[in-house]
């Protein structure tokens, strides 16, 4: 601001309408008049006269300035007080007052005498006497008025974006929220609650009460299949006061089934000042992930039927007085489809049986895949053996259509088992699936494909079977079950070929025969143990042989599939053989056709080779009595075959004439293999074997089974004897009588 910027200053005013001219000039004693009035508001007054180039303060104005009270301001020391821009925005608000005759009001910044910054409001306007131009005015500190107002609109400012945050927060959390006041009254709601439901948005209403839009959404049936108008009007009351009631807890928790099939999970808070914070999440996708883990955990994959747990969980609750049939079934010579057609065919062949026992029954009951070729099912509804006779020919009717392999026409033929239960019924599950068991078990007997019934004949065998079952495994603890070793005699040069390992039981002094202990064993998971402990009483009778300087040839120890399968099977024969220090190329494993076509034949293969690295030999027991295709011959590290006592004793037969011991012979000869035929009893049976060039024998003909003592002596005896007469040499291509 330069001095001629000043009104009165280097140009002529022109009077303002609203300040005529006035003969009298406001005075200083006029304005030193108002001054105590100006000052309890907080308003200096000030003056100035070009003419006489005099300015005037008053107090209030000193004080707003900083300066003492006797300070006398110029013209040039008041405008120092301005900073440049600040002289600007004054010399400018002038000027404009004075073209327009009109008073200004400017509001600018001024540093004080003290060194602090103040904020001021500078009224004024021209006043006129005569040609003498006169300004006066007033100026106001507004310091704390300006930073209050800065501080409120910043507060308003921020509670602006705070809010936006909020609003944007609420929109964006990824849930259904919506707050109730302390009267329960709706007072917040997001997007996403009032779109959890199709017609959500026109119910939940700002303002509303919680009991209302609650009655309103059972209305609408948003609850189902929970609680909708199906219901009666008095449960609908009792469901809306239970929810209230669990809404109102601190601890509220609890999951909806919507009626659009979605799940949420609804938890509640409650704020210090009464307000209620409800928050919905979606769970769907959890609900619907668990649905498949639980479908997962209790199906069979395969064929989407139950599995095991299923089956026996509903076994085991079902209703008191509850009728019904309990069947199992197995699928007959299924390794033949695997072998012969692929397993690949085999899968098939599992899932169309499981398709037909699905349609075969009804809601409520229960068809389930328990492992394997093995099924069950649970039927209900049916109380008279009329009706369970009835049910039965329909359903193996239906089980025995005939199907399609692939390009293969197949017939199914299932061997099943069936009890009844109904009222009064106290057997436990177990005891279902156990004459279940043994009435498969008989059907299997009586040659397969046929269905049988658990009678009181059968009762007694299942009592027999638990009986034997209780003292087999308190026979393998206490070391009761006994290796015998049979003699197998070379058909070459008539000497000990080897012994064969037998186990051998007798229970109170009672003969049990291997075909019934070793097949209970297997059923009742003792079949690993059992062969642990033959094969090491084996070892350990044949270390003796060997320790007394006697040639015993090889020992043959039969194994099953759980002990191939165990993961330290091989481990565990090494461990044995050299506990016994019996050289491992002195050992032969047998394993029957059986074993080779389970379906976990490629950890059982990994077992085969890892006993042939360490020299033991490897021998098909059993060979033509099982379903395993001539390939499992080439591709498992077999060096010995042998033929069934079956065949062996169908060599005495018209009808045969020994036509399978003759092939099997053959077969073994062009592969290279030892073949050693077992049930010998006869001298006929000998010389046939003897003729097609079979390597060995085994039975009753040339030694019949003896615990190891008993085998060591006589193998001495044998020693002892002359070898003619020892081991009968062939010459001549006849056995000397």
């Amino acid at each position: 601001m330069t001095e001629s910027s000043w009104p009165g200053r280097g140009r002529e005013v022109v009077p303002h309408p609203a300040f005529p001219p006035a003969p009298a000039v406001v005075s200083q004693r006029a304005l030193g008049a108002a001054e105590p009035f100006l000052a309890v508001a907080g308003i200096g007054a000030w003056m100035y006269e070009p003419a006489q180039g005099e300015l005037w303060w008053s107090r209030e104005t000193r004080r707003i300035h900083g300066v003492a009270d006797d300070y006398r301001p110029t013209r040039d020391t008041a405008l120092a007080f301005y900073p440049q821009q600040a002289r600007e925005a004054v010399a400018a608000a002038l000027a404009a007052a004075s073209a327009a005759g009109r008073p200004f009001d400017v509001e600018v910044p001024i540093d004080r005498a003290d060194g602090r910054t103040a904020q001021v409001r500078v009224r004024g306007r021209v006043g006129e006497g005569g040609v003498s131009v006169q300004l006066l005015g007033t100026v106001e500190d507004i310091t704390d008025r300006r930073e209050t107002a800065a501080r409120a609109a910043a507060e308003l400012e921020l509670r602006a974006r705070t809010e936006t945050l909020l609003r944007d927060v609420i929109a964006g959390i990824p849930a259904a929220l919506s707050v109730y006041d302390a009267d329960e009254r709706l007072i917040l709601v997001n997007d996403m609650y009032r779109d959890i439901l199709p017609g959500n948005r026109s119910l939940m209403i700002r303002g509303e009460r919680l009991a209302d839009i609650i009655a309103r959404k059972v209305e609408a049936n948003h609850y189902q299949p929970e609680i909708g108008t199906d219901d009666p009007p008095e449960r609908r009351q009792a469901w809306i006061e239970d929810y209230l009631a669990r809404h109102r807890s601190p601890d509220y928790c609890r999951v909806f089934h919507l009626s659009n099939d979605r799940w949420v999970q609804a938890s509640t808070a409650l704020s210090a000042s009464g307000n209620i914070v409800s928050i919905r999440t979606d769970i769907s996708a959890l609900k619907r992930a668990e649905a498949e883990l639980r479908r997962i955990a209790e199906h069979d994959s395969l064929t989407g039927l139950a599995n095991r747990a299923v089956l026996m969980r509903r076994l085991a609750d079902r209703r008191p007085g509850e009728a019904g049939l309990f069947i199992l079934f197995d699928v007959d010579f299924f390794k033949a489809v695997n072998d012969s057609l692929g397993h690949g065919a085999g899968d098939m062949l599992l899932r169309m049986v499981g398709r037909r026992l699905r349609r075969a029954i009804r809601t409520g009951d229960t068809a389930a895949r328990l492992a394997g070729d093995e099924f069950a099912l649970i039927v209900t509804g049916i109380a008279t053996p009329a009706a369970a006779a009835a049910f039965m020919a329909r359903l193996m009717a239906r089980l025995r259509r005939p199907l399609r392999l692939g390009s293969t026409r197949y017939v199914p033929s299932l061997s099943v088992g069936v009890t009844q239960f109904g009222v009064g019924d106290g057997r436990s599950a177990d005891e279902l699936c156990a004459n279940a068991d043994a009435a498969l078990y008989e059907a299997k007997r009586q040659g397969r494909g046929r269905h049988v019934c658990f009678d009181a004949g059968l009762a007694g065998q299942v009592v027999r079977c638990s009986r034997l079952a209780d003292r087999l495994r308190l026979a393998i603890a206490g070391r009761q079950v006994l290796a015998a070793l049979q003699p197998q005699q070379s058909l070459v040069d008539g000497g000990i070929l080897g012994f064969e390992a037998l186990a051998r039981w007798h229970d109170d002094g009672e003969a049990v025969p291997p075909s019934e202990f070793v097949a209970l064993a297997e059923r009742i998971g003792m079949a690993q143990p059992l062969g642990t402990l033959v094969m090491d009483q084996a070892l350990a009778g044949f270390a003796r042989m060997l320790a007394a300087g006697l040639a015993p040839g090889r020992l043959a120890v039969n194994v099953t599939t759980a002990q191939l399968l165990a993961e330290d099977f091989v481990e565990t024969v090494r461990r044995r053989l050299a506990a016994h220090a019996v050289p491992p190329d002195r050992l032969e494993i047998e394993v029957t056709e059986g074993v080779l076509l389970d379906r976990s034949i490629g950890r059982i293969g990994q077992a085969l080779e890892a006993l042939r690295s360490m020299g033991v030999r490897l021998a098909m027991d059993d060979f033509g009595t099982g379903y395993a295709s001539l390939s499992h011959l080439t591709s498992f590290p077999v060096d010995c075959i042998k033929i069934d006592a079956c065949f062996t004793r169908a060599i005495d037969n018209p009808g045969d004439r020994g036509l399978i011991a003759r092939t099997i012979i053959s077969l073994g000869r062009e592969l290279g293999l030892d073949v050693i035929a077992e049930g010998v009893e006869t001298p006929a049976q000998r010389d046939f074997l003897v003729r097609h060039g079979c390597t060995a024998i085994q039975g009753w003909l040339f030694a019949r089974p003896m615990l190891p003592d008993a085998a060591l002596d006589w193998l001495h005896r044998q020693g002892r004897e002359r070898p003619a007469r020892r081991f009968g040499i062939l010459r001549g291509g006849r056995w000397p009588g």
